[in-house]
């Protein structure tokens, strides 16, 4: 009878070491920022809109555009290698098209860019 009350209490410690080990490994992972638990991160699109504007050939417009005339694909993740076009659409005239395409690529994870 001793014998059977000593092995479930053997049993019963070894169970609760195991779920505190699990337990305590979530929380280190949950603290530690797992990847599944991070959010992805995308691009600022200000920061983008004012990258392309300063990559824009000035000639190509009648009057210089703003920010507002730069349209880019909105909530781009941060992939390295990941590239896209943004097109400025500004004021032209007869000679003067007024539009411009500037290609995007992300050259890293930290999202630096590549503008050409």
């Amino acid at each position: 009878m001793t014998d059977q009350r000593s092995f479930a209490r053997t049993v019963i410690a070894l169970s609760l070491a195991v779920i505190a080990c699990c337990a305590l490994t979530f929380t280190i992972m949950l603290l530690a920022g797992s990847p599944a638990v991070q959010p992805q991160r995308v691009l600022d699109q200000d920061a983008l809109a004012r990258a392309v504007l300063n990559n824009v050939n000035s000639a190509d417009f009648a009057k210089p555009p703003t920010i507002d005339d730069v349209t880019c694909p909105a909530s781009l993740p941060v992939e390295t290698g990941r590239e896209f076009e943004c097109k400025v659409d500004g004021v032209g005239d007869g000679h003067l098209s007024g539009h411009a395409w500037v290609k995007v690529k992300i050259k890293d994870d930290q999202g630096d860019l590549s503008l050409g």
